[in-house]
């Protein structure tokens, strides 16, 4: 069939043929193209309820975690480190559960997961001490609700591409209803029944996931017709001549002495070859092998799945006449000389863990930049009610209520940032670097909150400011890094977010526990988030250094292409 994309483009699109008819003609590939509707509003749904019920019961362990501490008559610390091992696991298993989903699908893993968290969750109920606790509740609970919760992120990138930016914004309205209201649920839930009914009763929530994961389903492949090689390409003359002499005239410049050499290589000739690094042309590296069915409907060999923002603001996404185009130009499938049955499996874990990436100078600020954001990142989450309750004498059930007060200021603010990035001169990062500036001067000003109003005064500004960091941190990552080598990066701040979220909370719970006060967590959360600023303010200044190379070397090439030009 023919396919038309918005500028009216004709595809060369066929329907996926019987099983007996697919083959490894090198003449097609297979994918899958996103509906952007019909069932994929299902699975959104599904995936908007996912988000809601495992988000919202994760933030909302500060209203809950007296009850346990009380319990077992531990410490500050103690009880941190169940939430603070429930979150690192759920973000340290992202690359583990991006594999799985693409070996056996986000369904199976999905169910799995919820099941596992529900079950952990439930089971912990059963702890004869907090240690075992820290066991099935964080560690097992942590690892089931991050297998649940990547497939709810998969899916979306799976199912939309045109409109990702409304699905997503979408799916993360699902973590701020949950969070506004999963806070007081807990609560008085562990009032009426008691925390052990009361956790299970939420255990049970997070198993209700796993109808949501039923709707997963993986897309039917079709069939399109494959770009020539670029060598047939530049035979038969179908691109000018023009262009490829402009491209192999730039290969050979050799460095200004304005350019290091070590960097040359990395410089793009213009604005227009930058976005269109992966085109249909002679500048293609498209691989010799043609994409399998049972390849194209493995979600993680297409790049750009994992990214919540806008696809239609990536280079690669403008260079192509249409989605079909796109798709299947940016879906990569490893090739291998020995096949394996858990190929799929390995292709994406090994991709999103490899630690190559890190001799990237920008990689590494962008990754300590993250540690430092989340240091202080859960603490308000944790601490606010305990802080408010028992340092400044807010009724408890007021005090849980500043939790929904985050999360309401926290859910329109994700909205807002992309659209405050299509301002003029308002980039991701410039609003990501505002976003974490006034968080971390909210929480250093915490201290100085002495009454009921000044705390929920902070709870709007701290919620809506550090949402411009978490919604933007994806599409900054992709920024810095590349479509190409995104799912790599992303694995990496996962890792080094997981890392950091293990060992943050308690530690800021040991400090209450020595000074008996909630001041010193607070003031050092919110230096960590300026010091996560100023990193992010270097990445700015690295890329505004690297434009005005960019663009001394397009003066250059100019100059040589056309020596009248500089008589002028």
């Amino acid at each position: 069939m023919t396919v038309k994309s918005d500028s009216n483009v004709d595809v060369d699109i066929e329907k996926q043929p019987k099983s007996t008819e697919l083959d490894d003609s090198e003449e097609y590939d297979y994918i899958t193209v996103p509906p952007d509707g019909g069932f994929g509003w299902v699975v959104l749904f599904a995936c908007f309820m996912i988000n809601l019920i495992v988000d919202g019961f994760l933030y909302a362990f500060g209203a809950i975690s007296e009850d346990i501490k009380k319990h077992f008559n531990c410490q500050e610390w103690q009880v941190s480190l169940v939430m603070s091992l429930a979150c690192g696991f759920y973000l340290l298993i992202g690359p583990v559960a991006s594999a799985l989903c693409n070996k056996w699908g986000c369904r199976k893993v999905g169910i799995i997961g919820s099941v596992t968290a529900g079950l952990a969750v439930a089971l912990s109920v059963l702890s004869p001490n907090v240690y075992v606790m820290w066991l099935s509740f964080g560690l097992i609970g942590g690892i089931g609700m991050g297998l649940v919760y990547l497939p709810s992120i998969i899916m979306v990138g799976y199912y939309f591409e045109e409109k990702r930016a409304i699905a997503t914004g979408i799916v993360t309205t699902g973590t701020g209803i949950g969070a506004i209201g999963s806070g007081p649920l807990s609560k008085f839930l562990f009032k009426q029944f008691g925390w052990r009914y009361g956790l299970v009763i939420l255990s049970v929530f997070l198993l209700c996931c796993a109808i949501c994961c039923v709707f997963m389903r993986r897309l039917k492949p079709i069939r399109k017709r494959r770009t020539l090689p670029s060598n047939e390409i530049v035979d038969d003359s179908v691109f000018s001549e023009t262009a490829t002499s402009v491209v192999n005239h730039a290969a050979v410049i050799t460095p200004t002495k304005d350019v290091p050499s070590s960097n040359f290589s990395e410089l793009k000739i213009d604005d227009k070859t930058k976005k269109r690094s992966r085109t249909e042309s002679a500048l293609s590296t498209k691989s010799r092998h043609s994409i399998k069915a049972e390849d194209a409907v493995r979600p993680l060999y297409k790049e750009d799945v994992l990214y919540q923002g806008d696809t239609r603001d990536l280079p690669e996404y403008r260079s192509h006449r249409d989605i079909p185009s796109y798709i299947q130009d940016t879906t990569k499938v490893p090739e291998v000389v020995e096949k394996s049955k858990m190929k799929a499996f390995w292709d994406v874990f090994l991709s999103m863990t490899n630690f190559d990436l890190l001799a990237d100078k920008k990689m590494i600020i962008l990754c300590l930049a993250n540690v430092c954001s989340m240091v202080g990142y859960y603490t308000p989450y944790l601490f606010i009610p305990k802080y408010a309750q028992f340092e400044r004498s807010v009724p408890e059930i007021s005090s849980i209520f500043l939790l929904s007060i985050i999360s309401f200021s926290n859910t329109p603010a994700r909205f807002l940032s992309g659209w405050i990035t299509k301002l003029p001169y308002m980039t991701p990062l410039l609003v990501n670097n505002i976003g974490l500036t006034v968080a971390g001067v909210s929480s250093l000003l915490v201290p100085f909150c002495t009454n009921h109003l000044l705390l929920i005064l902070f709870c709007i500004v701290w919620g809506g400011f550090i949402a411009f960091h978490v919604s933007l941190s994806p599409v900054i990552t992709c920024d810095l890094v590349g479509l190409e080598r995104y799912s790599n990066a992303l694995g990496l701040v996962l890792m080094f977010r997981g890392i950091t979220s293990l060992s943050a909370p308690p530690i800021m719970g040991a400090i209450r526990d020595v000074t008996n006060s909630f001041d010193i967590a607070f003031i050092i959360g919110g230096i960590s988030f300026l010091v996560s600023a100023l990193m992010h303010f270097h990445l700015m200044w690295i890329n505004h250094r690297e434009k005005k190379q960019v663009d001394g070397t397009k003066k250059s090439i100019d100059i040589q292409a056309n020596p009248m030009a500089s008589d002028i």
